[in-house]
């Protein structure tokens, strides 16, 4: 638990030293410390111990394409084949480490092409401190992926590139189910995103029209968990993830950062139609949030856009023009990622497989 917190705070401190000139590459390093300990980490995550019984069943079988893709192998035929294709190139750990390498690589690029650099260290403060991200692919192997490569994807998507994004969200869908639902935002770079203002007040109409409906659609989704069909996969969410959604002041200080965004739409210039569109996207993360208390299951839907947050809100605070007050608003995001944070690994879901980290070369 320490010696991760601990690389977490130095490639923290190494991004700010370069996002300072003090120290040039420093956010490069970063990535690179933080690429190498998710690299060699071994039994580190509630699930890795799964996934690598997985992989050992898939590796019994024998190769066999159409079986693979019928899904006879495993469910995702995706990550069946990628477990196939690591065998003869050092199995699961050589796998692990290379889909961490790409990865962070994603998240690198990203944050260095989209954010400015004096406000790196947010961004990887987001993406390092948040739950969500570095911590659970420790653990959350084949959606973390597919979470990075849609992530990845904003070149494509905000260029219109319909047909290679398309492709790749279909390939995503074959590693976690999931991605399907992502399929239109390929079209995503498609959409008007100049009037900004619209934008913002459509956001805020659909946020408070989702909790007025929030309980009627809590009851549909109750009487669906009856039904024999759902009631394992609500089962196995439930005991996978113990957030629950309160609505007290920590839920109200959570949100600052929406409302944040919806001024930014509201009082930014119409021109800057590429960050609308990010800014956009991550929003849909707030949502979805009020779902989140019906089945655990849509926290992880609510991920694929919350990791828009990381390029996004950067972005969001360095618009507040007052000094004070985007100090101010900078101080409860952090204080509230930290509390979150800390919360984590003293939690009963995860505190026993996030205790002691240790490294593929205690087996090997």
């Amino acid at each position: 638990m320490y010696f991760v917190i601990i690389i977490s705070l130095a490639a923290l401190i190494l991004t700010y030293l370069d996002s300072t000139n003090k120290q040039p590459g420093g956010m490069k390093y970063a990535f690179v410390l933080i690429t190498i300990v998710g690299a060699i980490h071994y039994d580190y995550g509630n699930d890795y111990m799964a996934y690598y019984d997985m992989y050992e069943k898939v590796s019994l079988v024998p190769f066999n394409i159409i079986s693979v893709l019928e899904g006879d192998v495993l469910k995702e035929p995706g990550w069946a084949l990628l477990c196939y294709l690591f065998k003869p190139i050092g199995g699961f750990f050589m796998m692990v480490a290379v889909l961490n390498i790409i990865q962070n690589v994603l998240i690198y690029k990203n944050i260095k092409s989209y954010v400015d650099k004096k406000w790196w260290p947010m961004a990887i403060f987001i993406y390092l401190f948040s739950t969500s991200f570095y911590l659970l692919n420790f653990s959350m192997m084949r959606q973390g992926l597919v979470i990075c490569v849609f992530f990845g994807m904003w070149p494509w998507i905000k260029e219109k590139k319909i047909i290679r994004s398309l492709i790749t969200l279909l390939l995503c869908s074959l590693v976690h189910t999931s991605a399907v639902i992502l399929l239109p935002f390929a079209f995503w770079g498609c959409l008007p995103f100049r009037n900004s203002r619209v934008w913002a007040i459509v956001l805020l109409v659909l946020f408070l029209a989702l909790w007025i409906v929030k309980d009627f659609l809590n009851g549909i989704f109750g009487y669906l968990m009856l039904i024999e069909q759902f009631d394992d996969y609500a089962s196995y969410y439930a005991l996978t993830d113990d957030r629950e959604l309160s609505f007290g002041l920590g839920y109200l200080m959570n949100t600052l950062p929406f409302f944040l965004s919806l001024c930014y739409l509201f009082f930014n210039n119409d021109s800057q139609k590429q960050s609308n569109q990010l800014v956009i996207l991550a929003a849909i993360s707030f949502l979805i949030t009020p779902f989140t208390t019906i089945i655990p299951l849509i926290e992880r839907v609510r991920m694929y856009f919350a990791v828009y947050l990381i390029t996004s809100l950067p972005i969001v605070y360095s618009c507040v023009r007052n000094k004070v007050l985007r100090y101010g608003l900078i101080f409860i995001f952090v204080f509230l990622y930290l509390y979150d944070y800390r919360g984590w690994f003293y939690s009963d879901v995860w505190m026993d497989s996030y205790r002691t980290y240790q490294t593929i070369f205690s087996v090997l």
